[in-house]
């Protein structure tokens, strides 16, 4: 996602933020970044001893349900910005 980003929506931003696909890509690599440094998150605290105890979590279901949901959600949004892009002609 980080090159079509950096090739189609980057050099566009400044001039063409109001247009929905723009808007559509640019909340999905927001919200893609999030899930994936949560992830990277639950992973340090799970497997290394990195993290100092006070910025480490105990409860873990939920930690968990909630990155399988903005998984999800930027799962589906994925889709949803692939078909505005490649599959619907821009207005």
């Amino acid at each position: 996602m980080g090159p079509s980003f950096q090739q189609q929506v980057k050099p566009a931003l400044s001039k063409a933020l109001h247009k929905w696909y723009y808007e559509a890509a640019t909340i999905q690599a927001g919200l893609g970044i999030t899930a994936e440094l949560l992830g990277l998150y639950i992973v340090m605290v799970a497997g290394t001893n990195v993290l100092p105890q006070w910025l480490r979590f105990k409860h873990w279901e939920w930690w968990m349900r909630t990155e399988l949901m903005l998984w999800a959600i930027v799962l589906l949004r994925g889709v949803g910005t692939y078909c505005a892009w490649y599959l619907r002609p821009f207005r």
